[in-house]
C-alpha cells in the first residue's frame, strides 16, 4: 500500500505544516505519513479523504487518483519505436502466413498488374519483404516512418539490394507526396497513436482513384486471450483485470484506442471508402520442442513477451504507478505484475520442454478509394 498524502498535498498547494494544523497533528507526523514510516490513525482516514475530496481507497493508493496529472503513453512517439527494433523483428513473423497473404493479393484484392505500394508507418520494412515477392513484377514499394533507426535498418537490409524498394524518414501525418499510390497499407500503427482517424485520412490522400487502402491491426481482446502455455492454467493466463479501465482511460485522456481494429471499417465508411471488407489473418503459432528452429523461436517469444527475467521491486513500482496513472486499481496492477513473474518463473523451470500456442488476432480491413 502506498498512501497518497504527499501527492494530494502538493496538488492542493499546501505545506506539511498547513496539513498538520488542519489534522491536529505535528508536521513531523505528516512527514512520516508521506514517507510511509507510519500511517494515519484509522479514525483520521475519513477526515483526510474529505479534506482532499477523494475516497478512502484513493487516499490509500488502492484506486488511481483522478486529480493526478495523466502521463500519456509514449507508444505513438518516435523515440519509443527507435528503441524497439529487436521487439519488432522478434514478433513480425507471428503475424502472417505467406500463403494467406498471397491468397489476399491474388484472389481478394485481385492484383494482377504492377502496383506502386506505400507503407505508412513501415518500421524497418517488414511488409516489403512479405509483399514484394508476391506482387506482380515491376511493382514498387515505398516505406515512410518517423524513426530514423528503423528506416536506416530497412535501407541497409532491403533498399540496398532492390532498387524497387525505397524508404523515407518522415512523419506520415506531415509527409507530402505528389505521387498517388495504387496500394496504401499500414500495419499495427493505428492502435498506438492518439489520432487514428487523422492518420487514416492521410492514407486516403495518398491513394489514387480506384486504389486499394488496407489497415492491418491486432484485435487487443483476442490478443489478451490468445496465449496458452502447456502446463499452466489457461483462465489465469488470459485474465487481465483492470485492462478495460486502462484502455478506457487512455481513449478518454489521449485518444489511444485499443479497439481500433474493430472500428476501422466504420471509419473507412464515414470517410467515403468503398467496397469495404474485413478479413482475419489465419496465423496461429504452435511451438513445441519438436518444432523446426525451436530454440530460436522460443527465444524470440520469451524476449518479445519480456519473460526473460524476474521483475525487480523497482520495476514493479514503476509498472504499478504507470498502470494506476492510466486508470487501473492497485490490486489489478499488482495482479498483472505477479502474473508476469509467475509466467517468467514457469518458463525458466521448464525451458527445455516448453510448448505454447499464440494468437494475435490480426484484422485486415480494406476498401477502394
Amino acid at each position: 500500500m502506498k498512501i497518497m498524502i504527499a501527492e494530494l498535498r502538493k496538488n492542493k498547494g499546501i505545506s506539511q505544516q498547513e496539513l498538520a494544523d488542519v489534522m491536529g497533528v505535528a508536521y513531523q507526523t505528516v512527514s512520516k505519513w508521506e514517507t510511509n514510516v507510519t500511517f494515519p490513525d484509522i479514525t483520521l482516514l475519513p477526515q483526510l479523504a474529505q479534506y482532499f475530496d477523494v475516497s478512502v481507497d484513493e487516499l490509500l493508493g488502492l484506486k488511481p487518483l483522478p486529480s493526478l496529472t495523466y502521463i500519456p503513453s509514449e507508444s505513438g512517439m518516435k523515440g519509443y519505436w527507435s528503441e524497439r527494433l529487436e521487439y519488432l523483428k522478434r514478433t513480425r513473423d507471428s503475424l502472417w502466413n505467406k500463403d494467406y497473404l498471397q491468397f489476399l493479393i491474388e484472389k481478394v484484392w485481385k492484383i494482377n498488374n504492377p502496383v506502386n505500394i506505400l507503407d505508412c508507418g513501415c518500421g524497418y520494412g517488414f511488409l516489403s519483404s512479405m509483399l514484394m515477392p508476391l506482387m506482380p513484377e515491376g511493382s514498387t514499394y515505398t516505406g515512410v516512418d518517423f524513426s530514423e533507426n528503423l528506416i536506416n535498418e530497412g535501407r541497409e537490409a532491403l533498399g540496398s539490394v532492390n532498387n524497387h524498394i525505397r524508404f523515407i524518414c518522415d512523419n506520415v501525418l506531415t509527409y507530402e507526396s505528389d505521387l498517388k499510390y495504387d496500394f496504401v497499407i499500414t500495419q499495427a500503427v493505428l492502435r498506438h497513436i492518439d489520432n487514428p482517424q487523422l492518420f487514416l485520412e492521410k492514407m486516403i490522400s495518398f491513394t489514387k482513384k480506384g486504389g486499394c487502402l488496407v489497415c492491418v491491426e491486432v484485435n487487443r481482446e483476442l490478443e489478451n486471450a490468445g496465449l496458452y502455455i502447456e502446463g499452466m492454467d489457461y483462465d489465469y493466463l488470459c485474465e487481465n483485470p483492470g485492462f478495460r479501465k486502462m484502455w478506457s482511460t487512455e481513449l478518454e485522456r489521449q485518444g489511444r484506442d485499443y479497439s481500433i481494429g474493430m472500428k476501422i471499417p466504420h471509419m473507412m465508411r464515414q470517410l467515403g471508402v468503398k467496397d469495404i471488407d474485413i478479413r482475419m489473418s489465419d496465423k496461429v503459432s504452435f511451438i513445441s520442442p519438436e518444432s523446426y528452429n525451436y530454440n530460436e523461436k522460443m527465444t524470440d517469444f520469451i524476449q518479445a513477451q519480456e519473460f526473460y527475467e524476474h521483475k525487480t521491486d523497482a520495476w514493479r513500482t514503476r509498472a504499478i504507478d504507470r498502470f494506476m496513472n492510466h486508470g487501473m486499481d492497485r490490486k489489478d496492477a499488482e495482479h498483472y505484475c505477479n502474473k508476469q513473474n509467475n509466467i517468467t518463473d514457469y518458463i525458466y523451470h521448464n525451458r527445455e520442454t516448453l510448448a505454447y500456442t499464440h494468437l494475435y488476432g490480426l484484422l485486415i480491413s480494406f476498401g477502394t478509394i
